[in-house]
């Protein structure tokens, strides 16, 4: 065989085994659209294994969203018009837990129902009413 056919056997050989690693890669940096519902202020009882980790392990649409007990796949509310900020204060806690980066449930008050603001909690941003 000549070596002027063994070149392009060998970039495609090449492209073979990069592509997957490439596809692997983009896909766990990407976002999907859409939001976490916003968490219900139930107490739990006894938390679940994390039934997903990214956004990715989701099928379709859904999100691994943080949950009253834990994490799973759950359908992303639309983003709402951005709203600067809602009227009134955040309750100060004093307390932090130990969670090296806990989850936030928001980012801003317009990812809050009705009059509740994106206050710091004690372990990453919920939604809480004013004080």
């Amino acid at each position: 065989m000549k070596s002027g056919g063994l070149f392009p056997l060998l970039v495609l050989l090449a492209l073979g085994i990069l592509a997957p690693w490439t596809v692997e890669g983009g896909k766990n940096d990407a976002i999907k659209i859409g939001a976490c519902p916003a968490r219900k202020s139930v107490q739990c009882l006894k938390l679940e294994k994390p039934r997903c980790e990214t956004d990715w392990e989701c099928p379709g649409r859904q999100r691994c969203c943080q949950d009253a007990c834990g994490l799973k796949c759950m359908n992303p509310v639309p983003i709402r018009k951005t709203v600067r900020r809602k009227p009134g204060k955040c309750l100060k806690f004093q307390g932090k837990c130990l969670m090296l980066n806990p989850p936030n449930i928001c980012q801003r008050d317009g990812q809050c129902e009705g009059r509740y603001k994106c206050c710091e909690g004690m372990c990453g941003k919920v939604c809480l009413p004013p004080v």
